[in-house]
């Protein structure tokens, strides 16, 4: 089967419709005068049809491609922005591991700190989300346990509240 694309979607809506206005205009026809008015009313009515949907053709495709170019650079961002959140609890779990101390080694903390760092400083990540970030980063870096938690919670409704909005 043919994947679904606008183009497609349309064509299929499109023929669905005109089909149905053609039926329509038959039934129409038929009851107020017989089979020759039926037949013409069909005519009209799918030709009528089919001649909208050439019209109107290139705007919904327009709207179509505009509507997804939408959506990728939404989702881009969104993407973005919750990898900052990703990384920066990923250096969390190395400032505070769950093994101890001598869970995560010096190493592997500062190339989290990296990431996470070099995550919240790129250009396409929305201002409120990088502020934020920089606040959790700021206070994993001074190791405060109930602060970290806080600012991390406070990151992830940055993050929701960037994205959640239609």
């Amino acid at each position: 089967m043919a994947t679904i694309t606008p183009a497609r979607a349309l064509l299929l809506l499109v023929s669905g419709l005109v089909c149905l206005t053609t039926a329509s205009g038959a039934l129409i026809g038929a009851l107020f005068g017989g089979a020759g008015l039926a037949l013409i009313a069909a005519l009209c009515a799918g030709a009528g049809g089919a001649l909208g949907a050439l019209f109107f053709r290139r705007r919904a495709l327009a709207h179509f491609a505009a509507a997804q170019r939408q959506a990728g650079v939404r989702g881009y961002a969104e993407g973005i922005a919750h990898g900052v959140l990703v990384h920066v609890a990923a250096y969390e779990a190395a400032v505070f591991p769950c093994t101890g101390p001598t869970g995560v080694t010096t190493e592997e903390r500062a190339a989290r700190r990296t990431l996470a760092y070099r995550m919240a400083a790129l250009d396409e990540v929305p201002q409120p989300v990088r502020e934020a970030a920089a606040d959790a980063l700021a206070v994993l870096d001074a190791a405060d346990r109930s602060g970290t938690e806080e600012a991390l919670a406070q990151l992830a409704a940055v993050v929701r509240q960037e994205y959640a909005r239609p």
